[in-house]
């Protein structure tokens, strides 16, 4: 095989991980393997607590964990509840679970931000159409 020259880098393999500076909050998918794979990262703890709700399991009943650098630890998590459904069928029940109060506070306002958007969003539909 050709040797690169001093001047060229090697091309990358496929397995090649490239790391970057870590930023205070990680967000992490349980994937199929095992492992925890980051899906999102901010060095905002609002962007991050806005972002944690929606990133999805990578298979049903997975975890998906937030983690907090800085501090080294986990500070969120999605915990999955057996229910059953108005019919009675088997179903599980995303429950989200923040460990820093402060966190669980901003996600708690996020939420009523989001819902009273969407109200309005609504309102001025109905009184647009009208």
């Amino acid at each position: 095989p050709m040797k690169p020259s001093p001047d060229q880098s090697p091309p990358a393999s496929p397995i090649t991980v490239r790391t970057t500076p870590a930023t205070l909050y990680q967000i992490f998918r349980h994937s199929r393997a095992g492992v925890f794979v980051p899906c999102f990262q901010s060095d905002s703890p609002v962007i991050s607590v806005e972002s944690f709700p929606r990133q999805s399991p990578s298979l049903e009943a997975a975890e998906v964990r937030r983690w907090y650098h800085r501090r080294k630890r986990m500070i969120a998590a999605v915990k999955w509840m057996h229910t059953k459904s108005a019919f009675g069928f088997p179903s599980l029940q995303r429950i989200i679970a923040f460990s820093a109060r402060r966190h669980a506070e901003l996600a708690r306002e996020i939420h009523i931000r989001e819902f009273l958007i969407e109200v309005m969003r609504k309102e001025m539909n109905t009184t647009h159409t009208s």
